[in-house]
This record gives C-alpha cells, sequence and structure tokens, in this order.
C-alpha cells in the first residue's frame, strides 16, 4: 500500500500540478515514458498500476471477479470495488481512449498469461512473446 502524507497541500496548486504533469507525460515517447515510469515509481507502485489496469482490462472483457482475483492474485474484495466502479462508468474514458488493436494484443496476452498457470505449452509460447 501506497504511504500519502497527512500533511495536505493546497487543492488548487495540487490540481494544477496534476493537470501540468499529466500533460507532460502524455507527450513522452514510448522509450522516455518507460524510464519516466521506472525512475518515477517505485516497483510496488508500477505492479499496483499493472494489476489494477489489467483488471479493469479484464472486467471490460467479460471475464469474471473471480477469474481476475486468481489471475491478478488481487483480494476478491479489490476486484469487486474494482467492478463496482466499472459497472458506474468510472472508467469509461479509459476504455474509450484504447485502440481495438492494442486492447486485442493486450487480452491476448493476458490469455497467454492464464493459460501459462496451467499448460506448459502455453507457458512457452508467453515466454517466446515476452522474449
Amino acid at each position: 500500500m501506497t504511504n500519502i502524507s497527512k500533511h495536505i497541500a493546497d487543492r488548487k496548486d495540487y490540481d494544477i500540478a496534476y493537470v501540468e504533469l499529466t500533460k507532460f507525460i502524455g507527450k513522452l515517447t514510448t522509450e522516455r515514458a518507460v524510464f519516466f515510469m521506472e525512475e518515477l515509481l517505485s516497483e510496488a507502485e508500477r505492479i499496483m498500476l499493472v494489476k489494477r489496469f489489467t483488471a479493469i482490462m479484464m472486467l471490460h472483457k467479460n471475464f469474471s471477479c473471480y477469474r481476475v482475483s486468481h489471475t491478478l492474485t488481487l483480494s476478491l474484495s479489490t476486484v469487486q470495488r474494482l467492478y463496482k466502479n466499472y459497472s458506474e462508468g468510472a472508467y469509461a474514458n479509459l476504455i474509450v481512449s484504447l485502440k481495438k488493436k492494442d486492447t486485442n494484443r493486450f487480452i491476448s496476452l493476458l490469455e497467454d498469461l492464464i493459460m501459462a498457470q496451467v499448460s506448459p505449452r502455453a507457458r512457452a509460447r508467453l515466454m517466446n512473446r515476452v522474449l
């Protein structure tokens, strides 16, 4: 769990800094974005973001909460919370912004990850994709 200081900065200043940071990240090339994320975020924060994004994508592709929980080793209550938010449209802008081609490629990787848990052949196929 990420620790946040109890000292609350001025909300207006935070909002301005947040908007500027997102603009900056949006202008980065793919290579620089990777360096940015690796240097700015701890390993735990990167894992948390990847798991959250993956869970949302799996829920969007109609995977069950149980399957998402089991595949990503997230608690069922966390996945159910994400599902509730997803059902209420909380991630609509995220889903809409993804290109179908990228979404399909990502889901294909997810399916390989799921299958790799049970099949040595799928595990070998996944390793060939990643390496």
